[in-house]
């Protein structure tokens, strides 16, 4: 009876083992990836840049995602209001999306972009255009029409003030009219 007891008691301690030495719990290491991703996403933004406490320019669109090096992509309609000392719109710009370069600080505003400057009653359409806040300048390399009382002026790139009141064309193409020529 004894060599039963000890047997039976041998084999609960083997099963135990064995079942101990079965349910080993497997780890599985996953690794980290790094995130690319924007830091932060902001919905509704409507910001203002001022000089002595009077909107000079003003920008809305509905999102602003803020990368690792701190550029911010508008992925979405971008339209941007210039305001003259009394605080009158002059100029409108918009474009289907823009990014600001934080390095540069430089807006670059992509897809249909369109100036209209209600002073001068013109308007400006190309597919690319870029904004300085530090020279309050616009600018772009791509074609570009523009629409004045008397005509339509096309040309390949142009350089302007940010309220598009005074621009060169850097390459005219097609029929100019000029009044008053010099003697």
């Amino acid at each position: 009876m004894k060599i039963i007891k000890y047997k039976a008691i041998g084999c609960i301690i083997w099963a135990w083992t064995l079942l101990l030495v079965s349910c080993k719990k497997e780890e599985k290491v996953i690794e980290k990836g790094i995130y690319n991703g924007p830091l932060s996403e902001l919905h509704g933004i409507n910001m203002a840049y001022t000089d002595s406490a009077k909107i000079m320019v003003r920008m809305s669109t509905e999102t602003q995602l803020t990368l690792q090096n701190e550029d911010k992509v508008y992925p979405k309609e971008v339209r941007i209001f210039f305001f003259d000392k009394l605080g009158n719109n002059t100029t409108t710009l918009r474009g289907d999306s823009a990014r600001f370069i934080r390095s540069k600080n430089l807006y670059h505003i992509m897809g249909r972009v369109l100036v209209n400057n209600q002073i001068k009653n013109e308007t400006l359409q190309t597919d690319e255009m870029f904004w300085s806040p530090d020279t309050k300048k616009v600018y772009t390399d791509k074609p570009v029409d523009i629409k004045t009382p008397e005509q339509v002026l096309h040309g390949v790139g142009m350089d302007s003030n940010q309220d598009f009141t005074d621009y060169t064309l850097r390459r005219v193409t097609g029929v100019l009219s000029v009044k008053n020529l010099p003697q």
